[in-house]
């Protein structure tokens, strides 16, 4: 860091006896080492940053490379692509996701009216009609089968 040979060394530890005095020199030493070993750790500290940031764009230029070299240029994802791939040898004419669609949405649309009707039934002042609480209270009989 800084070239200071043998009489360099000399001439400023005499210089700062001089100044300092003998009696609080070693105090001041020790803070001027904290404030070293500080900007050391800083130094460390960004230098680690810098390797971090410069592995990051390494690999974000790997694979920018990888997604050339693959025919994957502008795709986001690669499963993406691969479903897309699969889904046209498969499902040429796209009927078999449609109709996976169309049936989603049926299902989701019955769960909606159940989980209504159940939430109905529970909260519903009818004594004839059992609810949730009820079914608790008054457990089926069990043949022993159950698992």
């Amino acid at each position: 860091m800084f070239d200071i040979g043998g009489w360099e060394f000399l001439i400023i530890v005499v210089v700062a006896i001089l100044i300092i005095g003998p009696k609080d020199l070693p105090g001041m030493i020790r803070s001027v080492a904290g404030w070293v070993r500080k900007a050391r750790e800083l130094a460390s500290e960004f230098q680690s940053g810098i390797d971090d940031l410069a592995q990051e764009v390494e690999i974000e230029k790997i694979s920018e490379e990888f997604r050339h070299e693959v025919g994957l240029e502008g795709a986001n994802n690669i499963g993406d692509k691969i479903r897309e791939e699969i889904g046209q040898s498969i499902d040429p004419s796209g009927e078999l996701f449609e109709d996976y669609g169309n049936t989603k949405e049926t299902i989701l649309d019955d769960l909606e009216i159940v989980q209504k009707e159940i939430k109905h039934q529970n909260h519903s002042p009818d004594p004839k009609k059992p609810n949730a609480t009820s079914l608790r209270e008054h457990p089926k009989k069990s043949s022993g089968n159950d698992v």
